[in-house]
């Protein structure tokens, strides 16, 4: 068999940070590594340490904000020429409803698309965009591949993609990576850390995780609330009292390569999101660092938990139940130990080298059709 040429088409990619960014650059190199020809293709944010000959980067970003989320519209009108000169065999677009997106899958005849985001008020997606556009992307995709059952029922039941299109298959982490990280010696000073990752946007739940903060220091006065992502920050800060303002570290600018460290230096994390989730890239981080972990109960994360099988779900703007839950980790060390056991072997089953494997059976026997 000839080697398959893929084409990666995504709304989002580095310097963007961002879940969607990551899982395309992993996904690239998987696929390179089991021998496909394979490029991305994304708007341009600019340089990164990802660029390399495999990157194709069109058109500039105009930012809108949906679902509490940035998301963006990029005029690529280089779409045609770029898929009839590269021949790719598939293209696999993220997020295919995007407008930068759309324009690839009508001039391609084998596609697969990866929904990520799950919206909670989905209809507004359906307006903005209009029916002509929603038929041409059912039309145009070969197979739906939705990233959760929570993601999946909105491909479905808004997007309308015949159920017969549709395959699960979730988001990878490289495992070993925060599986074997060290911690960092400058947060292993005795303090019990807390730790959030994610980006500083309203529906992440940042601010009740502040307040939160403020009644388990009063409990806990040896412990610090680390807070890492990009975004609201000053917005943020605002919430940071002065009774606890030296206990609170805000960190925005983390290299791929020092976030594993800071999640081995945490006692426990917590994410907070109230809804718009999917799915949970940083709860499978922290899982496979052997932490514990306290989430909103935003539905893609309680189906990635199982309904608190493998951590805390709470409502997360009940502040006072987020900080009876951080109490509780924190006094219950027999509890803590337990959940990061039980979560090292869960999230062992997200790490790319499986996640892959099924990304590829979808190429060849649903797209390609070789048994």
């Amino acid at each position: 068999m000839k080697k398959l040429k893929i084409g990666i088409v995504s709304p989002y990619f580095f310097p963007h940070i961002g879940g969607v960014s990551n899982h395309v650059w992993w996904q690239y190199l998987m696929l390179k590594n089991r021998g496909f020809d394979v490029k991305i293709i994304a708007p341009n944010f600019g340089k990164s340490e990802y660029d390399c000959e495999d990157v194709i980067k069109l058109g500039r970003p105009i930012p809108l904000i949906y679902n509490g989320s940035l998301t963006f519209i990029s005029f690529a009108f280089k779409a045609g020429k770029i898929i009839e000169s590269e021949k790719f065999d598939i293209i696999h677009v993220h997020e295919p409803y995007n407008p930068f997106c759309l324009w690839f899958l009508k001039n391609s005849q084998k596609s697969v698309g990866t929904f990520h985001v799950f919206r909670e008020e989905p209809g507004k997606i359906v307006i903005a965009m209009g029916e002509p556009f929603l038929k041409l992307m059912r039309k145009s995709l070969s197979i739906a591949v939705a990233v959760s059952k929570t993601a999946s029922r909105v491909v479905k039941d808004i997007f309308k993609v015949p159920e017969q299109k549709i395959r699960v298959v979730p988001n990878g982490i490289n495992y070993e990576l925060f599986y074997s990280a060290e911690p960092l010696e400058k947060l292993r000073d005795g303090k019990f850390n807390i730790l959030f990752v994610g980006r500083l946007e309203p529906r992440k739940g940042v601010k009740h995780l502040i307040r939160a903060y403020r009644i388990f220091k009063k409990i806990v006065p040896q412990s610090r609330l680390i807070i890492v992502g990009k975004g609201m920050k000053t917005y943020y800060m605002s919430f940071v009292t002065e009774d606890i303002e030296q206990n609170v570290i805000f960190m925005d600018n983390v290299s791929y390569e020092i976030l594993p460290r800071i999640y081995k230096s945490a006692d426990i994390c917590v994410f907070p999101s109230t809804r718009g989730e999917s799915f949970g890239i940083v709860i499978l981080e922290a899982l496979a660092a052997g932490k514990p972990v306290i989430a909103g109960n935003a539905e893609g994360y309680v189906e990635l938990l199982q309904n608190g099988e493998y951590g805390i779900v709470v409502d997360p703007q009940d502040e006072d139940s987020l900080a009876r839950a951080m109490v509780d980790l924190y006094y219950r060390e027999d509890l803590r130990h337990s959940l990061a056991q039980k979560g090292k072997n869960y999230a062992a089953e997200f790490d790319w080298k499986k996640v892959i494997e099924k990304i590829i059976r979808i190429y060849l026997s649903d797209v390609i059709k070789i048994d």
